[in-house]
């Protein structure tokens, strides 16, 4: 019998199904809340002009221009 560990407590999952990953419920909610990804929301204030530019930007990508611009970001961060 192969022994696995709880992804969250890595406590050993003895007697358990074997695809089981967690040992609880109480587990299961601690790996799911650490697999969703945390977004901050921040406002961020155009001109006019400037507007008018990411919002074309935006239509030809064929993305919302919250989307656009968080994809932008994304990818300045990450260079």
């Amino acid at each position: 019998m192969r022994i696995t560990h709880c992804r969250a407590c890595n406590s050993p999952l003895v007697n358990r199904r074997a695809h089981a990953t967690t040992c609880s419920s109480k587990c299961r909610n601690v790996v799911w809340r650490q697999s969703k990804v945390t977004m901050i929301p921040e406002k961020i204030i155009f001109s006019i002009a400037n507007h008018a530019l990411v919002t074309k930007a935006a239509e030809a990508a064929g993305k919302s221009i919250n989307q656009y611009v968080h994809d932008r970001l994304t990818q300045s961060i990450e260079c």
